[in-house]
C-alpha cells in the first residue's frame, strides 16, 4: 500500500477531505539541480493538493489533525494501464483494420484518432463506475498521535 502523511482540511459523514503536499518524483535524485524537471517543479506555485478520502471505518477526526492515508498499489498499476494500454491499443488495431480495408491514408489517420478517443471515452466510463470508482480512491488508515 502506498501511504502519505497528510492535514485534514474538513470531516464529513462520508469521508474526509485533506491537504498534502505536491511532492516530486525529483526531490530525492540527486541530478535535480541539473535536469529541467527538476527546475521547472521548484518554481510551481500550488505546492499542496486536496482530496477527497475516504473514511471507511468512520473514525472520528478533528479538523487539522495529521492522519496516514493509503492508496492500494495495484489499483494505480491497473488504472495507469487502462489510461495508457487501452486507448494506444484502439488506436494501433482501428489503424490495422483501415488499411486491411484499404482505406486512404487521411481516413486511417481519422480512424485511428477516433478509436483512440472512443478508448480513453471508455476508460473513463470504466472508471466512473460505482463498482470500480471506490478502487481508486485514497482510506483513510490511522490518526497519528499530536
Amino acid at each position: 500500500m502506498i501511504e502519505e502523511i497528510v492535514t485534514v482540511t474538513a470531516a464529513g459523514p462520508d469521508g474526509v477531505r485533506v491537504a498534502a503536499e505536491r511532492n516530486s518524483a525529483c526531490a530525492q535524485c540527486s541530478s535535480r539541480s541539473n535536469c529541467s524537471q527538476g527546475v521547472l517543479s521548484q518554481w510551481r506555485k500550488d505546492k499542496m493538493v486536496e482530496v477527497a478520502v475516504m473514511n471507511p471505518e468512520g473514525l472520528s477526526v478533528p479538523v487539522g489533525a495529521q492522519v496516514v492515508i493509503g492508496l492500494q498499489e495495484g489499483s494505480l498499476m491497473k488504472a495507469s494501464f487502462l489510461l495508457y494500454c487501452i486507448p494506444l491499443l484502439c488506436l494501433i488495431l482501428a489503424a490495422i483494420a483501415a488499411s486491411t480495408l484499404g482505406w486512404s491514408e487521411p481516413a486511417q489517420v481519422v480512424a485511428a484518432l477516433g478509436a483512440m478517443l472512443a478508448g480513453f471515452w471508455a476508460v473513463r466510463r470504466y472508471a466512473n463506475s460505482k463498482s470500480v470508482k471506490s478502487d481508486y480512491q485514497p482510506v483513510l488508515l490511522k490518526i497519528l498521535e499530536t
